[in-house]
């Protein structure tokens, strides 16, 4: 089965919560967005990275605006059921570059983390999604006739941003081409994190913070 959650932020008690023991061995668990464990190579990120592999699940995470890019950077880009993947812990832990879709468990999924419309300053603009990023996605969509099961992304689109009154970075041209995926891809649910809400928005989009949410439900 597969599982999903978001904004973990580096912090390792999350893990512990009663919620992570619906997760079981063979399971996948997808963070959307600000994973947090990969920082600098450090001691603490190898002994996080550490205790999460050896949970009895796999870990898959997509990017949000709260990453050491740089560091993310330096894995090795390896297939994960048809999608591109950065493996941080082999066989465990996976990183889903963005406009990457896989099919996992009869599911087909469309990743598309980062963001472009959060407080900009705190990261170089080389690591905000970019046309070629998009183009990419497009590309993707078009080998399965633009028809997935789930998108999962780190921020939301243009249309449910203003729906859900985030305030006033509701545009931007990550936003706009989400909401041109709205319109153009056919999807049964579309989930989202960075708001840090655990949020039912509409029988088709939920937002997802601390929740521990069986994928489809």
């Amino acid at each position: 089965m597969i599982f999903i959650t978001s904004d973990t932020h580096g912090e390792i008690e999350r893990f512990d919560d009663k919620q992570y023991k619906q997760v079981k061995r063979g399971d996948t668990l997808i963070i959307l967005g600000d994973f947090g464990f990969i920082w600098k190579n450090s001691k603490e990120q190898k002994k996080y990275l550490k205790k999460i592999s050896k949970m009895p699940f796999r870990t898959l995470f997509i990017d949000g605006l709260n990453e050491d890019f740089e560091t993310l950077s330096q894995f090795e880009t390896t297939d994960f059921f048809g999608a591109k993947a950065s493996e941080i812990v082999k066989g465990k832990i996976f990183y889903i570059h963005r406009g990457e879709i896989f099919t996992l468990d009869d599911a087909k999924i469309l990743c598309f983390g980062g963001t472009d419309n959060f407080e900009l300053d705190i990261y170089s603009d080389k690591y905000m999604p970019v046309q070629s990023d998009f183009d990419s996605c497009i590309s993707n969509l078009e080998k399965h006739n633009f028809n997935v099961d789930y998108v999962l992304t780190h921020i939301p689109s243009g249309n449910i941003s203003r729906f859900i009154n985030l305030g006033s970075y509701t545009m931007s041209a990550q936003m706009d081409f989400f909401d041109m995926l709205e319109s153009k891809v056919t999807y049964k649910k579309w989930y989202f994190g960075s708001i840090h809400q655990d949020k039912y928005v509409s029988p088709k989009v939920q937002s997802v913070y601390t929740d521990v949410k069986l994928l489809g439900v």
